[in-house]
């Protein structure tokens, strides 16, 4: 008790000495709970900028194989007789014959 007593009669350089101590391990036991939650985050929004790239890169590598079946197509039909053109039309599976 009488420790006690001493402490706070004249030693009050050690109990605020332990209050900052004690403060001090709260700062960085909350800092570093926030540091990992905003790490975990960036990490979460790489991962999804990963995958929005490949989903960009798919759909680039699909309108170029379709850019490449058109302008064939273009080819082929450039190179057509009128009367060959006709005859394919006539033959396409969206001619009805009405």
């Amino acid at each position: 008790m009488t420790t006690l007593v001493h402490l706070f009669a004249g030693g009050w350089n050690y109990v605020l000495a332990f209050f900052a101590l004690i403060a001090a391990g709260l700062a960085a036991y909350f800092g570093g709970k926030s540091k990992g939650k905003t790490e975990e985050k960036a990490k979460a929004d790489v991962e999804a900028a990963k995958v929005e790239s490949q989903q960009v890169n798919d759909v680039a590598k699909v309108q170029a194989i379709n850019t490449e079946k058109a302008n064939s197509v273009k080819e082929t039909n450039a190179s057509l007789s009128d009367a060959a053109a006709r005859d394919k039309l006539h033959q396409s599976q969206f001619n009805s014959d009405d």
